[in-house]
């Protein structure tokens, strides 16, 4: 995992670029020092001009996820107790907080399905009626006609691998159960899930991968969250780097995004957003790169930090819906705890 605090913008001009020539600017990034960042932006500049010449333009660029390190402050280092570094917390281009580590596997899944379900972000979420709750029973049953048995839920001690409140079972003894006799193997049955009332009938389809995966492999903790727009997992004891082939055959097989899967390889980190997305609670992205320019820019990406982190308080990024398996190690927890804590999992928050 790499991610530079030293960059320094580099300007050259190429006679090649266009009828009359242009301007080239390029970063140079560094570990260590603003001198060595300098140094590399100049050789990065030099390749830059030589392949203008040669080919008459600029090179493509790659999109969203670029293969040069991501330019993004550190706000935050998640270190174990005996002082390793387990992970940081960066603030992306668009001014959203992410946790970065190449410990704790996270799978990122789209799922329009669910981004087409999700209520207006501006509606506060509230808890749920008998009525929802059936939500989460038609999703138990369908597992059950299925007869594919729910990976083994993750701990019993009345707290989960967060240290939140243990999920509230759905189709179990409790307020709101229904009982299914004429079901076999219905007996003693939950699904367990912290949404209120449990998962819908789209989260346990879009789920349905991440929980085989999970019976596949009972050895590994699999949870899987609820996001704006489908689900994040996080494996635990897996213990496999993000650029190894078999980080790439988990995520593949957990329905990752492929762009996702590719960035994660690229920058050996596995990425978690933890706050929402500037559109989602009707802000307009962070309108500063950093590092900034002078002053002025200073003074209006603080601006903009102010205001979102007064506006985000009122929503969440996930919901868990299930836990199974072992429990993490005291690393892997610590994360966990960092991940949950602030994508806002315990609280009745609409996700954005």
């Amino acid at each position: 995992m790499e991610i530079p605090q030293h960059w320094v913008r580099v300007d050259g001009f190429s006679p090649h670029l266009g009828r009359h020539g242009g301007p080239i600017s390029v970063w140079g990034w560094s570990t260590e020092s603003d001198e060595d960042a300098e140094r590399v932006g100049h050789e990065r500049l030099a390749e830059v001009l030589a392949r203008v010449e040669r080919e008459g333009r600029l090179p493509a660029t790659r999109g969203y996820y670029p293969r040069t390190p991501l330019r993004e402050p550190v706000l935050e280092e998640v270190r174990a107790d005996d002082g390793r570094l387990l992970g940081v917390v960066t603030r992306n281009r668009m001014g959203c907080e992410v946790l970065c580590t190449d410990l704790l596997l996270v799978a990122d899944v789209d799922v329009p399905e669910l981004a087409d379900e999700r209520p207006s972000a501006r509606r506060r979420a509230t808890r749920s009626t008998p009525g929802d709750r059936g939500r989460g029973v038609a999703g138990f049953i369908r597992r059950l006609v299925l007869g594919r048995p729910d990976p083994t839920p993750q701990g019993s001690s009345g707290e989960d691998a967060a240290g939140l409140d243990e999920p509230e079972p759905v189709g179990g003894p409790g307020p709101g159960y229904e009982a299914y006799p004429d079901l076999p193997g219905a007996e003693g049955r939950a699904v367990t899930a912290t949404g209120p009332g449990g998962p819908s009938v789209a989260e346990c389809l879009a789920a349905e991968p991440a929980w085989e995966f999970a019976r596949q492999h009972p050895e590994l903790g699999v949870r899987v969250y609820r996001t704006a727009a489908g689900l994040r997992v996080v494996v635990t004891g897996a213990g496999v780097a993000p650029a190894s082939e078999e980080a790439r055959g988990i995520l593949s097989a957990l329905q990752s995004d492929p762009l996702y899967v590719e960035l994660c390889a690229t920058h050996g980190s596995y990425r978690a957003r933890l706050t929402p997305k500037p559109f989602r609670i009707g802000r307009a992205a962070l309108p500063v790169s950093w590092p900034c320019d002078d002053d002025v820019a200073e003074r209006s990406w603080l601006r903009w930090v102010d205001a979102y982190d007064a506006e985000r308080e009122e929503f969440a990024v996930c919901r868990l819906v299930s836990a199974s398996g072992p429990v993490p190690g005291p690393d892997e927890q610590r994360l966990v705890e960092v991940h949950d804590a602030a994508t806002g999992v315990g609280e009745r928050l609409p996700l954005a």
